[in-house]
């Protein structure tokens, strides 16, 4: 019987896909869909207005290159292997050259929607500083769509060398940003020339150095265990994610955090929270990037309501996806056999998620004095108390009390 290489992808990624969707119906909920409308329709609001206030001399094309750059050379390969493949398929490794062409065209398809969103966003920006019309938009997305068509295939080709590492990534990202810079930045009837003059003696450099070399089969596992395993975490803040590896650091430098909780038996849960809290990769980067997004955000987007706006947003969008923290040692038998009363577990939860949004609430609050003075400052404040009062009395206990029933 011949081996069909095609039919496998077309089974794996349909199942993929499945998996997808259905952790996205969690993760994109109504609660979610709600708040991201909300703070997308305030930035679209207060974009619009900067853009009317931006002279010549901003730097939007090196803005630009900066976002698109990051937005095409972030390329991951979509290869959908596991385990056992590198000891059932790796006879069938000519036969696999049809699978891992499929692999690379959906993970081209899969990405592109990035860098075009981010195109359509800056092109206002474009247009006010650069005097160029929109109709740019279209010439300028073909020529990042055969950009990244060149970051997906240099990325699948670099892997295969023995020294894949950080080197090639640099590469691509120097060679997509200059291509960038000049399409952005000049004419289009000789840049867009130029540009893919260099896509392609590069990719037939590229071809004549990988000829012959064979596919890395442990390399391409772990990559894409690690690149499932992002999506897991990421999943496993909305829902419960079975298979999910998750991944653990001492940081012994943040022992200070927890050290003052007292050493009691209803405080125990109060201790484990915290620790999992300082310890745990998922819910520790959860919480420093929308801090630091929200920070960020607050600096740069000037406006007393605005400020209100997003600090209410990531307040909320911080403690809507910590609730499922809750259930983290869900499967720990040893947990059950702590001689405490699981009323002790929810209390502590809640009271730790109360200071997480606490420390929040004041740094917003810092960034708002400094913006609206004293008074408008210390209203913000009060507003992302008070908001943050009514979030851990009332709403998260409703949660919890009807995640356990």
């Amino acid at each position: 019987m011949k081996f069909d290489a095609v039919g496998l992808f077309k089974k794996r990624f349909g199942s993929y896909m499945e998996e997808v969707s259905r952790y996205m119906r969690y993760m994109l909920n109504d609660h979610l869909l709600f708040v991201l409308i909300i703070g997308v329709g305030a930035f679209v609001y207060s974009y619009s207005g900067w853009v009317k206030t931006l002279t010549p001399v901003f730097p939007a094309i090196p803005l630009m290159v900066i976002l698109l750059t990051a937005a095409i050379a972030v390329t991951t390969i979509n290869t959908l292997l596991k385990r056992p493949d590198a000891v059932y398929l790796i006879v069938q490794e000519k036969a696999m050259d049809q699978y891992f062409k499929k692999a690379n065209i959906a993970s081209f398809w899969m990405q592109i929607y990035i860098f075009i969103l981010v195109l359509a966003a800056c092109m206002p920006m474009y247009v006010a500083v650069t005097g160029f019309s929109f109709s740019r938009f279209f010439p300028l997305l073909l020529v990042m769509l055969l950009i990244k068509l060149w970051n997906v295939y240099f990325q699948w080709e670099t892997m295969k060398l023995e020294n894949t590492d950080t080197t090639w990534l640099f590469t691509r990202v120097i060679v997509s940003a200059a291509l960038l810079y000049l399409v952005l930045a000049f004419n289009l009837i000789w840049s867009i020339p130029v540009a893919l003059a260099v896509l392609l003696a590069s990719y037939v450099w590229m071809k004549r150095k990988t000829v012959g070399l064979t596919i890395k089969w442990e390399y391409l596992i772990d990559k894409e265990e690690a690149r499932m395993n992002r999506f897991y975490r990421l999943a496993n803040l909305f829902t419960d994610v079975p298979h999910l590896k998750g991944t653990v650091r001492r940081r012994a430098y943040l022992d200070f955090l927890y050290r003052p909780i007292p050493y009691a038996k209803e405080k125990s849960f109060a201790y484990l929270w915290s620790r999992t809290f300082v310890r745990t990769n998922e819910f520790m980067g959860l919480y420093v990037r929308l801090t630091v997004i929200a920070f960020l955000l607050l600096v740069f987007v000037q406006g007393f309501y605005l400020n209100i706006i997003f600090s209410l947003l990531f307040i909320y969008l911080t403690g809507f996806q910590f609730i499922p923290m809750l259930r983290h040692f869900d499967g720990q038998v040893m947990l059950k056999l702590y001689p405490i009363d699981d009323h002790f577990r929810r209390r502590s939860f809640i009271h730790f998620l109360r200071i997480l949004l606490v420390a929040q609430a004041l740094l917003f609050g810092i960034v708002g004095i400094a913006q609206n003075g004293s008074i408008g400052g210390v209203i913000i404040l009060g507003i992302n108390l008070a908001f943050v009062a009514v979030f851990t009395f009332v709403y998260v206990p409703y949660r919890v009390k009807k995640i356990y029933q």
